[in-house]
């Protein structure tokens, strides 16, 4: 055992005898330590127990079994027994609609009681954002450096850039909840019985990608005839910029990603929709919406319209991530039990470049409320599930999942069983825990599924799941991902909503769409980019711009 190691356990153990005294009334103080007692703190518990209130938005899709409920659950009574940290909830409601962040905003407005701690997702930034700028949550940068195990610390420290969006003033204001990396970013999936049938090799560029396009529509060899055939499945309804169907990649060809904050060359950060590499991926998409290589209805699809044609059998090509042969891809054979889909890689530009929107590694916020007596237990709990939930080793408590007979169970001769097996059905009881997804580091994943991909047979959880319940090629398209590592470019851009974008950014969004589609669709010639740059920027794109630059030097000091 190293010595960072020694003593983030030590120190998580005083930690919880600091507690002990404080929630005995001994006089130790909340945030005060008491002297070690043992080198393993997790053999105690707060005792008499100490409790974390909470809200709660449901997903609707979450399933509950033996007549648990989100405030009453397996994981509540493991918190109580393992740990004597009793979870109370203050509120729930089924998040639909966005009923949660709702819900908050009132309970926040008319002075009701707030929780100690409170995870809001990604999918309510604006909220976190606000409550925030409310007052009544603490700053968390020295609470995290003070409790926050060895392990979750080097978690965090893989993307520096994930305390970004909770930085005010230089102190860190939101502990960011870490998801996988690398979890919407996108290889191309092609039809690789298709391309054998046809005798050629997956395209590396531009120009071999429109050769087998064309091939796939005008010879394709299921004999589909031409109307047929949806050579590349691709959708912008809701963005250019997005996770499945995604058309982004086109652009970074030509040296920029559409609907990002990307760094120029001179540091800053700059919008990629109104670069000079757009207009020609806008070009190309217009050449390939006339030779019928993309939809016809491309600007009416959504990510999930675009899986359609692929799981029927009639798309050659699809962007998505690399988990994509688990779901949606495999049930291609349902329509056409011979189809075979591989990933593949970006292909590159005239120059050689190629670019893909890179997925952030963050998936929420955790706030502390600043009347927490015991901010210390937040981290009692989280050091727990980073030291044993997030990559756990074959021998741990949660070395076959979190908790059998929910989202694992065990077949007679001790092997996890697929969890479409599990009596009483799978139940998906991580979002039952304090913090969204438990605990996650970002490149555990990744790096379970590249060994798998290099041979190597599946001994902790996390390679046993990849194994067990992902799709067979999903290994393989992680591979072919990492193998364009340095293509991935995530949004810069995580900071607050600026004044600007409040007023200005719908109409701007608005404008940058509507060109967009005429351009493609020919309603417009290809110079209508040009007229909508100069009117982005003198209609509050400048604004907005420079917006962005101040918060973005503001976290760099």
């Amino acid at each position: 055992m190293g010595m960072k190691r020694i003593a983030a356990v030590l120190l998580t153990t005083m930690l919880t005898a600091g507690s002990l005294a404080a929630c005995g009334g001994g006089g130790t103080s909340s945030n005060g330590a008491a002297s070690a007692t043992t080198e393993n703190a997790y053999k105690e518990k707060y005792d008499p127990p100490v409790t974390i209130s909470t809200v709660w938005g449901v997903d609707p899709t979450l399933q509950f079994k033996n007549g648990e409920s989100i405030e009453n659950n397996v994981a509540t009574k493991w918190a109580k027994d393992k740990l004597g940290i009793d979870i109370k909830s203050l509120w729930s409601v089924t998040d639909t609609n966005g009923a949660f962040a709702t819900k908050m905003r009132l309970a926040m407005s008319s002075g009701q009681e707030m929780p100690d701690v409170v995870t809001i997702g990604d999918t309510d930034s604006q909220l976190a954002q606000d409550l925030i700028d409310s007052g009544m949550f603490s700053e968390v940068g020295p609470l995290f450096d003070k409790y926050a195990s060895d392990t979750w610390k080097k978690a965090m420290s893989q993307d520096p850039n994930a305390w970004n969006p909770y930085i005010r003033e230089g102190k860190k204001m939101g502990i960011p909840v870490l998801d996988y990396a690398y979890n919407h970013d996108y290889v191309l999936w092609i039809r690789q019985d298709w391309l054998n049938k046809l005798g050629m090799k997956a395209p590396t560029t531009m120009d071999e990608l429109e050769k087998v396009m064309d091939a796939f529509k005008n010879k394709n060899p299921d004999g589909l005839s031409p109307d047929k055939v949806v050579p590349l499945s691709i959708g912008f309804k809701t963005s250019m910029n997005t996770w499945m169907g995604d058309p982004s990649w086109i652009f970074g060809a030509y040296g920029t990603l559409p609907q990002q904050w990307n760094v120029a060359a001179d540091g800053t950060l700059q919008y990629g929709s109104v670069q000079p590499g757009m207009k020609e991926g806008l070009s190309k998409l217009k050449e390939w919406f006339d030779k019928g290589y993309i939809p016809k209805e491309a600007a009416l699809w959504d990510e999930n319209k675009t899986s359609e044609p692929a799981v029927a059998g009639t798309a050659g090509i699809i962007p998505g991530p690399y988990w994509m042969s688990g779901w949606p891809l495999q049930d291609t054979v349902k329509n056409v039990p011979d189809a075979v889909w591989k990933p593949i890689t970006i292909p590159v530009g005239p120059n050689g470049k190629a670019m893909r929107h890179g997925t952030s590694t963050t998936n929420g916020v955790i706030l502390i409320n600043k009347n927490m007596k015991h901010p210390e237990a937040l981290f009692t709990y989280e050091n727990y599930m980073f030291d044993n939930l997030a990559n756990p080793d074959a021998k741990g408590e949660f070395k076959n999942g979190l908790f059998k007979g929910y989202d694992y169970d065990l077949d007679a001769s001790g092997n996890t069983v697929p969890i479409d097996k599990i009596p009483g059905g799978y139940v998906n009881s991580v979002r039952y825990l304090l913090v969204r997804d438990g605990a996650r580091i970002p490149n555990a994943q990744m790096d379970a599924l590249l060994k798998l991909a290099n041979g190597s047979k599946p001994e902790t959880r996390l390679e046993r799941d990849v194994a067990t319940n992902y799709g067979k090629e999903t290994p393989e398209a992680a591979k072919v991902l990492m193998s364009q590592k340095d293509i991935s470019f995530p949004d810069m851009f995580t900071g607050p909503t600026t004044q600007s974008m409040k007023t200005k950014m719908d109409y701007l969004n608005k404008i940058e769409s509507q060109t967009f589609n005429e351009i493609i669709y020919g309603k417009s010639p290809i110079d209508a980019f040009d007229t909508f740059v100069q009117t982005w920027k003198s209609s509050g794109g400048d604004d907005v711009t420079k917006e962005v630059n101040d918060w973005y030097s503001s976290i760099k000091k």
